[in-house]
């Protein structure tokens, strides 16, 4: 897979570079990765707790752009809700952005839903694309890729609060891999579990 050229990031220029690959079936995790767990964003949704700080709304708003614009009208007002959880890290003057983003398959057909059902143990996560970006820091030229069928979470209401449902990515930049699972009812979802070299 190579990393795609795209319009911009935050207004900078991007170009072209190679090598990322997916890994997403059986991964296990290397001892002693720090996790951080990613911002939960929310766009035309209005329900506290999922404001995330300034920096990363205009970081996720300026990456999922065309997305973000492109979802028509809802029937309730504004456009139909999206969601997008975001990290991010920095090392090698380069900041690495992990983000991915979630609406409802009707309108994003990149995405599944999650499974109807109100039994217990439902999968609450939908699957959708990742998108990693690489910034320089020095230059401020940026790339691309994205990843398809990743976990995404964005559930915070008093029954299933984000405190027992979020995602996380660790950053090995070592060995120049990130790795991303996902906690759902409390447990890790083994199943969500994906690893990313990096160029």
């Amino acid at each position: 897979m190579q990393f795609r050229k795209t319009v911009s990031v935050l207004a900078l220029g991007l170009s072209l570079a190679v090598g990322a690959q997916a890994q997403g079936k059986k991964v296990e995790f290397p001892k002693g990765l720090q996790w951080q767990t990613m911002d939960m964003l929310a766009f035309d949704f209005n329900f506290p707790g999922y404001e995330g700080t300034p920096e990363s709304r205009k970081l996720a708003a300026a990456i999922w752009a065309p997305t973000l614009e492109g979802l028509p009208p809802h029937e309730s007002g504004g456009k139909y809700p999206a969601f997008v959880n975001i990290a991010a890290f920095e090392s090698g003057g380069n900041r690495y952005i992990f983000t991915i983003l979630s609406a409802a398959s009707l309108v994003y057909p990149q995405c599944e839903d999650p499974p109807n059902s109100s039994a217990i143990n439902t999968p609450i996560y939908a699957i959708c694309p990742m998108r990693v970006v690489i910034q320089s820091l020095s230059g401020g030229q940026a790339t691309q890729q994205d990843f398809p069928r990743y976990c995404n979470i964005t559930s915070n209401d008093q029954f299933q609060p984000k405190s027992r449902n979020y995602e996380q990515v660790a950053f090995d930049a070592k060995n120049r891999m990130a790795y991303v699972r996902v906690v759902q009812y409390g447990k890790p979802a083994p199943e969500c579990n994906r690893a990313i070299k990096l160029p």
